[in-house]
């Protein structure tokens, strides 16, 4: 095994992922294929994530992250198990949102992503976990 090879970290299986977690990848490829081909696919969010409100306030995040993210947003295909960085990053960050941690959200983004675009990913992520946690 040559070293690049080992520096290649492996991407979690979607299938290991906690059932909450592979949902939300799930529609969030969902969501991110529907904004880029201009179809409306709310009704098939709205099954997945429970309600109307969840369902916007992901599209919500689609669109800030699209505008904020330095390149395009990579996502898995739709029936794929294999998960991208970027699908892990963002449930990385979802969870540094649920668990209050601002700090580490930050740290994730910081180099990437400028202070106002985080902040309004952040609010719209805890906006998001309101609406789909607390059903």
């Amino acid at each position: 095994m040559g070293v690049m090879e080992k520096l290649v970290v492996p991407m979690p299986d979607i299938r290991t992922l906690a059932a909450v977690e592979a949902r939300i990848i799930i529609a969030l490829r969902l969501a991110i294929i529907a904004h880029k081909t201009g179809q409306d696919c709310r009704s098939r969010l709205d099954e997945r994530l429970g309600s109307r409100k969840a369902t916007t306030r992901l599209l919500l995040i689609v669109e800030t992250v699209g505008f904020a993210w330095p390149e395009a947003f990579k996502i898995g295909c739709p029936c794929s198990p294999k998960t991208t960085p970027d699908e892990i990053l963002f449930l990385n960050m979802m969870r540094n949102v649920l668990t209050g941690d601002r700090r580490a959200y930050d740290a994730l983004l910081c180099e990437m992503i400028d202070d106002s675009s985080r902040e309004r990913i952040y609010n719209d992520i805890q906006n998001f976990a309101v609406s789909y946690f607390k059903r």
